[in-house]
C-alpha cells in the first residue's frame, strides 16, 4: 500500500558515495519523518549501490539507476519527481545536504498560498564555512521579470515545490544546450506561470564547493546563456523588456570573461550591462568594472 508523504527528497548523484553518505546522513537525522527519499543515479561506476543498500534500512529511500549517463543532473531529477509520492518535491544534490530540522520547519510554515520554497544555505569549502549562499526575496509584483532581469538567486539544494506545480511544467529541459542553467530555466518558466515564491531566510542547508562542480565558466557557459535568453528574448514583445533581458545576458557575459582574466573582452559587455541593466544589474556590473580599475591602478 503507497503511503503517504509531505516530502519527497529528490537526490539526483553520479560517482559521489562518499558525498552521499554526507547527504543520506543529514535525512536520517531528521526530526520530522513523513517523508521519502529518492535517490536517481546518473550511471554511477563506483560503490553508491553498496551505499543505497545500508540507508534503505534506515528510511523510506527508492533507487533508480539510469544505465546510461545523461550528462547532467536535469533527467534524473526530472526521474525523480516524476516517481514522487509526497506533496512537496524538495530537491538536494548528492554533495550538500539539509539541516536536522530543515522538513519540520517547514512543515510548520502556513503554506496555503505558497507553491515554491528556497532558503539560504551555508557555503562549505575545504571543510570548513566559507560563507552563506543568501538568495533574496523576489518580487511579488512581478517574480517572471525580476528572476529574467536579474540572476539565479535560487539554490537547487533550498527548493521545495509543490507536486502538482511542478508536473503542470515539462520539468528540468534535458538539452545540453543550457546544461548547468537547467534550474535557472525552471524557475523563469515557473514565474512565468505565476507561481507563488517564499523565501525563508535562514540557514536550513549546506552547500558544498568543490573542484569537480558540473557547471563551467568559460565560452561554453556563455553559449548556454546565450541560449537561455534567447528563448525568453523572442517570447518577448516590449522593447523595454527586450534590452533588460539584453543587459541580463551581457552582464553574465562579462562576468564570465572577467573570471577568466579576459578582462579587455569582457569589460564592454558589462559596461553594456551597466548602462541597460536594471538596478541590480548596474550595482553588479559597475563592481566588477571599478574592481579592475582597481587592480590596474
Amino acid at each position: 500500500m503507497d503511503k503517504s508523504f509531505m516530502f519527497s527528497i529528490v537526490i539526483p548523484t553520479y560517482n559521489r558515495s562518499s558525498d552521499l553518505i554526507r547527504c543520506l546522513n543529514s535525512l536520517v537525522t531528521q526530526t520530522y519523518k513523513n517523508f521519502e527519499v529518492i535517490v536517481c543515479d546518473n550511471g554511477s561506476s563506483d560503490n553508491t549501490k553498496e551505499v543505497i543498500i545500508e540507508y534503505e534500512k534506515k528510511m523510506n529511500l527508492k533507487y533508480i539507476y539510469l544505465t546510461e549517463n545523461s550528462g547532467g543532473p536535469a533527467r534524473p531529477r526530472n526521474i525523480g519527481a516524476a516517481n514522487a509520492k509526497g506533496e512537496w518535491i524538495c530537491f538536494l544534490d548528492s554533495d550538500d545536504l539539509y539541516e536536522h530540522n530543515k522538513l519540520e520547519y517547514i512543515s510548520k510554515l502556513n503554506l496555503d498560498n505558497v507553491d515554491f520554497l528556497y532558503h539560504n544555505l551555508t557555503v562549505i569549502k575545504g571543510g570548513l564555512k566559507f560563507g552563506k549562499l543568501k538568495p533574496r526575496k523576489l518580487s511579488k509584483a512581478n517574480s517572471y521579470y525580476d528572476l529574467l532581469f536579474n540572476t539565479n538567486v535560487i539554490p537547487t539544494s533550498s527548493v521545495c515545490v509543490r507536486k502538482e506545480i511542478f508536473h503542470k511544467t515539462n520539468g528540468f529541459k534535458e538539452t545540453k544546450e543550457i546544461a548547468g542553467l537547467e534550474d535557472f530555466h525552471l524557475w523563469i518558466n515557473l514565474a512565468r506561470m505565476g507561481v507563488r515564491f517564499y523565501y525563508i531566510p535562514k540557514q536550513l542547508g549546506c552547500y558544498f564547493v568543490g573542484n569537480d562542480n558540473f557547471t563551467v565558466t568559460d565560452e561554453r557557459q556563455i553559449n548556454r546563456y546565450r541560449v537561455l535568453y534567447q528563448e525568453f528574448f523572442d517570447l518577448e514583445e516590449n522593447q523595454t523588456n527586450k534590452a533588460k533581458i539584453k543587459a541580463a545576458l551581457d552582464y553574465h557575459t562579462g562576468w564570465v570573461y572577467y573570471k577568466n582574466k579576459d578582462f579587455k573582452i569582457g569589460t564592454p559587455f558589462l559596461m553594456k550591462s551597466a548602462i541597460n541593466g536594471t538596478v541590480k544589474i548596474k550595482l553588479r556590473s559597475l563592481y566588477f568594472l571599478l574592481k579592475n580599475i582597481a587592480n590596474l591602478s
